[in-house]
């Protein structure tokens, strides 16, 4: 196996992708989980994007590597270095395009596998998904693989109630996971909110989890620094990246830009006081308390 990934990697990216169009979808799949140590999980926008661009420049700062796309988003054919963990970043199950009863209950493949939950308060989370959805979500083309399509036209109030996708399976995800958070070698819980309020410790707690203990404060600082809100807006307006992971669908509309807010308990701006009791109230009587998330 190692002799066979050796003769892929010296192949030019289009023969490899030539290569990759022969083998079955299946095949890929496992080769890519069996390969993965660690993995980056969250229900989409829950600051993965903020995360992930954290964590590759601590590690492109820390051992030297070139300060790519790839590397910066934590988008890892192999190991960056002898010493980092090969990371995935995955929505596991694809949630947003399911219905609470749809979703995977078991999580045993991931029986051997150190896990990273990121989490944020359902109540951002279902705003910010309505914004993404109904703004940038033709941004990427068709997914193949699916037959649902991460887009929605109708109101913020139609979208929280909503079979797939809405509040409803948000709340369903998380206890799923919360149920399953012993099965994993290794889980690490982590929630926007604490980021938002120590960036670093948090950053710090996560390159630990890694087995990157040896980063010192100081680049962790800095990635804290260059991964920045503002920092963030401005690589946006630029355009800096070509994958379009971190481009707005409308330059001259804030509301499309993948750094739309980023604050917390924003909801607040857009939900009338009966739907912000709805959710308050099923977040305390239906969501896990291992979030710490209430009314």
């Amino acid at each position: 196996m190692n002799l066979f990934r050796a003769l892929y990697d010296r192949l030019p990216d289009r023969a490899r992708r030539d290569l990759r169009s022969w083998v079955p979808d299946p095949v890929l799949r496992w080769y890519a989980h069996r390969k993965t140590e660690v993995y980056l999980i969250s229900y989409p926008k829950c600051g993965r994007t903020w995360l992930r661009l954290m964590i590759g420049q601590a590690i492109a700062a820390h051992f030297g590597l070139p300060q790519d796309e790839n590397t910066l988003f934590v988008r890892w054919k192999n190991r960056p270095h002898p010493q980092a963990p090969h990371i995935t970043v995955v929505h596991d199950d694809r949630p947003m395009l399911k219905a609470p009863d749809e979703l995977e209950k078991s999580k045993k493949r991931y029986r051997s596998k150190r896990v990273i939950f990121l989490a944020r308060d359902p109540r951002d989370v279902i705003v910010s998904s309505y914004f993404e959805m109904k703004n940038r979500g033709t941004l990427f083309g068709d997914n193949p693989y699916e037959r649902r399509k991460a887009v929605f036209d109708g109101s913020l109030a139609e979208f929280i109630h909503r079979p797939q996708g809405g509040f409803d399976t948000i709340l369903a995800y998380y206890n799923i996971w919360a149920e399953n958070r012993d099965l994993p070698k290794g889980f690490l819980l982590l929630r926007y909110e604490d980021m938002k309020t120590d960036p670093c410790g948090q950053l710090r707690r996560v390159v630990d989890f890694l087995g990157l203990e040896a980063i010192p404060d100081a680049i962790l600082n800095g990635a804290v620094e260059f991964a920045s809100f503002e920092n963030m807006r401005k690589m946006e307006t630029q355009g800096k990246f070509n994958s379009g992971i971190l481009n707005p669908a409308d330059q001259q509309n804030t509301e499309t830009y993948k750094t739309r807010k980023g604050i917390v308990k924003g909801y607040l701006e857009y939900l009338d006081e009966e739907e912000i009791a709805f959710l308050n109230a099923r977040v305390s009587e239906d969501l896990s308390p291992i979030f710490g998330y209430s009314a």
